[in-house]
């Protein structure tokens, strides 16, 4: 078959990100919100534990308020936890592991559950 005469496949369109989907533009603005501190200090798209104490205290601070979690020592432990690789800096894919805390905190307001206890399911 000559290259003129093979089927042709397309591919799928694709769309523009985020679409007008709630959920597509909360992403959007987590993702803007990361790089706006991730590139205060140090490389571009990490963020180094100056970075995040800042994004949290300025991003989150009814989540920092709650179970006395604005302690230094508090956010040091996170960082230390959520840096899997031990390199002082969370790439974005750590850092979405703070982000499930943030989103779970937000889920047990909404429930008005209590927010400095394990889950109950």
């Amino acid at each position: 078959m000559s290259a003129s005469t093979q089927p042709r496949t397309t591919l799928p369109e694709t769309r523009q990100f985020p679409g007008n989907c709630t959920l597509e533009m909360a992403l959007e603005t987590v993702v803007n919100v990361y790089h706006r501190y991730s590139i205060q200090h140090g490389q571009l798209d990490l963020l180094s534990f100056s970075d995040f104490q800042k994004l949290l205290t300025e991003q989150a601070p009814t989540f920092l308020q709650a179970c006395d979690r604005n302690r230094h020592d508090y956010l040091n432990k996170l960082f230390k936890e959520t840096d899997l690789n031990k390199d002082r800096e969370l790439t974005f894919e750590e850092f979405s592991i703070i982000l499930a805390k943030l989103t779970d905190d937000a889920h047990r307001i909404s429930h008005r559950d209590d927010r400095c206890t394990p889950d109950k399911d």
